[in-house]
């Protein structure tokens, strides 16, 4: 009697490979396979998890890899190429032939001889459950469940903390632009313009109301399309956001600022030609400006939510910080403008009604400005 008996040995695509590679196809983002495994092992498992689509198929063994690093290059500078059979020699050169292309190149390695291809990558990834200490220690990121569905999810979290910077930033930016106005008219008037907003307001302004909302908006979730879009290739200060910040956000809450500046004068009895009035007026009118660009930093804090979208799109209380963080910067103007002390201090008082009705115009002011720039871009 024979006893015959086979033994088979699967080892599957995780769970989720197939949608991670679908995300990094929407998201621009190439990839390729390269094991040591047999050519149609290799196969077998691209095609399951989709990185092998249609007849344009690229299966190459490590051996016949071309011996020049340019046309290896322009060989795998492709999407879902594969590449079996390979020795850590050839995921060295792979590395370094994709990153003389101008391509950020993402490496997997988890053996002590992946080191140097890990090394050579702009972005070196180590297996953190069956990777070597070697691997680990020569790789830019480790994955703590070896799972290539978390490289996707970092991607996704690097683009939107990218985003957040520059919606801090822009947020910043377009309040220096009222707060220097000022400055730049009085000089301009050889000091005959009085000086809306002075030194210690604009601390107040910067460490005082609007530090919440910033934090707020670094903290920002990921938009959902945000691995629907090619990679960005613009560096966090480019023409964009200055021509948002200074061209466009910051005039406007400038302009609405020095309005409600001259409104409190004019409500006053004050006409053009005349000297401005000191005193209490002063004082009000300067508390008219400090509002009024509180009042158009809060509403620039939703409009920097998006690059293309008006605030009202997105949505006002999805972001439940960056709404706690508004109110917050308005009861931190209430508390500037009525607690006695602290008004005395930063030289202003409680605007005046016809201030006020003024300064209150910088909310819409602001949104439909941000609005029109996103329609026009």
């Amino acid at each position: 009697l024979t006893l015959l008996g086979l033994v088979a040995l699967e080892d599957p695509p995780r769970q989720g490979a197939a949608a991670a590679i679908a995300a990094c196809r929407r998201a621009g983002i190439r990839v390729a396979m390269v094991t040591g495994d047999h050519p149609a092992t290799a196969q077998a498992i691209a095609r399951e998890v989709g990185l092998l689509e249609g007849d344009d198929e690229l299966v190459v063994v490590g051996r016949t890899l071309p011996a020049d690093d340019g046309v290896l290059g322009a060989l795998l500078d492709r999407d879902g190429a594969v590449v079996a059979r390979v020795s850590p020699e050839d995921k060295l050169r792979i590395a370094r032939a994709l990153c003389q292309r101008g391509h950020v190149v993402a490496m997997t390695g988890d053996g002590v001889n992946d080191a140097p291809a890990l090394s050579e990558a702009a972005i070196g990834v180590a297996m953190g459950r069956s990777g070597t200490d070697v691997a680990r220690e020569a790789a830019d990121l480790v994955l703590l469940d070896d799972d290539f569905a978390t490289i996707v999810a970092a991607i996704e979290q690097g683009r939107s903390t990218f985003s957040n910077i520059r919606r801090f930033l822009t947020y910043h930016l377009t309040d220096n632009v009222a707060e220097l106005t000022p400055f730049v008219v009085w000089a301009l008037s050889g000091g005959r313009f009085p000086l809306a907003i002075g030194v210690l307001q604009i601390l107040a302004l910067d460490i005082g109301t609007d530090i919440l909302p910033a934090l707020a908006l670094g903290a920002e979730p990921p938009a959902a399309d945000v691995l629907d879009r090619p990679p960005i290739r613009h560096h966090l200060l480019d023409r964009r956001l200055f021509t948002r910040a200074f061209g466009v956000l910051g005039p406007v809450e400038a302009a609405v600022s020095l309005a409600a500046f001259l409104a409190v004068f004019i409500a006053s009895g004050w006409r053009p030609g005349d000297a401005f009035p000191l005193g209490a007026t002063l004082l009000a009118a300067s508390g008219a400006a400090f509002t009024a660009v509180v009042l158009g930093q809060a509403a620039n804090a939703f409009a920097c939510r998006s690059t293309v979208r008006p605030a009202w799109q997105i949505g006002w209380t999805t972001n439940r910080l960056l709404l706690g963080a508004v109110m917050a910067e308005l009861g931190m103007l209430a508390v500037f403008l009525y607690f006695p002390p602290l008004a005395d201090l930063l030289d202003q008082a409680a605007p005046s009604l016809a201030g006020f009705a003024v300064a209150l115009v910088a909310i819409p002011a602001v949104l439909a400005a941000d609005a029109l720039h996103k329609a026009a871009r």
